[in-house]
């Protein structure tokens, strides 16, 4: 009898286990918004105009660095 029960049970387990870590993994959408996907740089065009949170911007050529790499920049020195 509590051998029919262990056997029963070891699958369970197995199952729930396997589902509980595969949870954690990162699905592709969410990796493509992760901030290591993220374009090092971005070079604005002239004349176009930009919206952000903050309010709009005209582009004027600017080029504008992502916190990863102006992190990286002031820590290790490079890009």
């Amino acid at each position: 009898m509590k051998s029919k029960t262990t056997l029963m049970l070891v699958p369970l387990v197995a199952l729930l286990l396997t589902s509980c870590g595969s949870s954690g993994l990162p699905s592709a959408a969410s990796a493509n918004r992760s901030a290591l996907y993220d374009p090092p740089t971005v070079t604005m065009v002239d004349g176009t105009v930009y919206s952000f949170k903050e309010g709009y911007l005209t582009g004027a050529g600017q080029k504008w660095h992502s916190d990863y790499s102006y992190r990286r920049a002031v820590i290790i020195g490079s890009k």
